[in-house]
């Protein structure tokens, strides 16, 4: 008899935490008529609203809301000077948006690997510097900081700006500044999987100004006509696009925002509580946590010493209904074959020549080993007693 009797919670952080504050927000912006980012009607001006919150949260002097994470990605790339001919260092882990950005740019992602962190490892990412490096994308993937200090070494020593990707990390930490605040600039995304939603959205975070004023340029077709930003912009006007994030989408993150700290804060109890239960099991290895502290708690990721074993860890744990009812991440991060925009063997649309299992094999190796568990922020004690019970019941069975 299974340990459970139905799946576990959905996970979308975020959105599963709406409420009447959301609804009464998304109604003002109704009423008033003027869901467009600058004017309207009755304009409420939520948008830089929530830009003001949102630097203020993060801990830097500027913040720029977008339409989605990807625009916030290709907006930063831009401002950074990304062109044809330069390369991006990008993680072999991360999502099909990363490389899509760089390719937008006109430049060429390059495929770095991730260590147990499952972020990027400095000493791969260090020899695949080369004269046409521009961009070291340091994603914090899962919820988790990657190697900040040493990735901002290597940036400092040859010259290349340092972006830090914090799209699966929105309000994390290392050592004690926000994630988006570290680097030369920082990329956010509001997507429904993420630990606060619009639906989709994003934002652009920078102590830089002229990053900041490059920023709004491209993602508003140079935004010279725009009032709000007559007493900001003081570079000459540069080409851009339409990434402007809606009214709409603003009052919704701004009430979000108001609960981000909550749940973050129940994720990384719930996940501290099962680790600490199922530290007794041999043959797991934990994921690397580059600042423990800093972690959102969105998932508890641990390998097994074969990729065999970990598949039949997870299919186990599904006959127990030790799984997200949301679908959406893989218990077993990768399985050859089948086919998941996380993984790089899955770009191939965005590169010149094919990138195979020889790119990244330490990257495959470690995947192909990781249980992922998703941790819903809406957890009970008896989800987590559950949790604990079906994974000490399928170890022994498997290891």
């Amino acid at each position: 008899m299974p340990i459970r009797d139905k799946p576990l919670p959905p996970m979308y952080p975020g959105g599963t935490f709406y409420n009447s504050k959301e609804i009464e927000a998304v109604i003002k912006v109704i009423k008033a008529q003027s869901p467009f980012r600058f004017y309207g009607p009755n304009f409420l001006d939520y948008s830089k609203k929530f830009e003001e919150e949102y630097a203020k949260y993060i801990g830097v002097r500027y913040a720029l809301a977008v339409s989605s994470g990807t625009a916030a990605l290709h907006v930063a790339l831009k401002a950074l000077g990304v062109e044809t001919g330069d390369e991006v260092i990008i993680p072999a882990y991360s999502w099909v948006a990363c490389p899509a950005a760089v390719v937008a740019c006109g430049a060429k992602p390059v495929i770095a690997e991730i260590d147990e962190s499952l972020t990027l490892d400095p000493d791969d990412v260090a020899s695949r510097i080369t004269d046409k490096t521009k961009v070291i994308m340091a994603v914090h993937m899962r919820g988790a900081p990657a190697n900040l200090e040493e990735l901002q070494k290597i940036a400092k020593e040859n010259n290349i700006f340092l972006l830090e990707d914090c799209s699966q990390a929105v309000g994390g930490s290392y050592r004690g500044k926000k994630l988006g605040s570290i680097g030369n600039i920082g990329v956010h995304s509001f997507q429904l999987n993420k630990n606060i939603t619009a639906g989709e959205g994003g934002a652009i975070t920078t102590n830089d100004e002229l990053l900041y004023q490059r920023s709004i340029m491209i993602h508003d077709a140079g935004a010279i006509y725009r009032p709000i930003y007559k007493s900001i912009l003081k570079i000459d006007p540069i080409p851009g696009l339409n990434y402007r994030i809606t009214e709409l989408q603003s009052a919704i993150l701004l009430e979000q925002l108001k609960k981000l700290d909550d749940i973050i804060r129940r994720m990384r109890r719930r996940k501290e509580e099962i680790k600490k239960m199922i530290s007794d099991i041999d043959n797991i290895e934990f994921r690397k946590e580059n600042d423990p502290e800093g972690d959102t708690g969105v998932c508890l990721v641990f390998f097994l010493e074969s990729s065999s074993k970990a598949q039949k860890f997870v299919e186990k744990l599904r006959e127990e209904n030790i799984y997200t009812s949301s679908g959406g991440y893989p218990w077993l991060i990768y399985r050859p074959g089948v086919a998941d925009g996380h993984i790089y063997l899955f770009w191939q649309h965005y590169f010149d020549k094919p990138q195979d299992e020889t790119v990244a094999p330490k990257t495959l190796n470690l995947l192909s080993r990781a249980v992922h568990i998703d941790i819903s922020p809406l957890l009970t004690d008896k989800d987590v007693e559950d949790i604990v019970d079906g994974i000490h019941k399928v170890a022994k069975d498997v290891l």
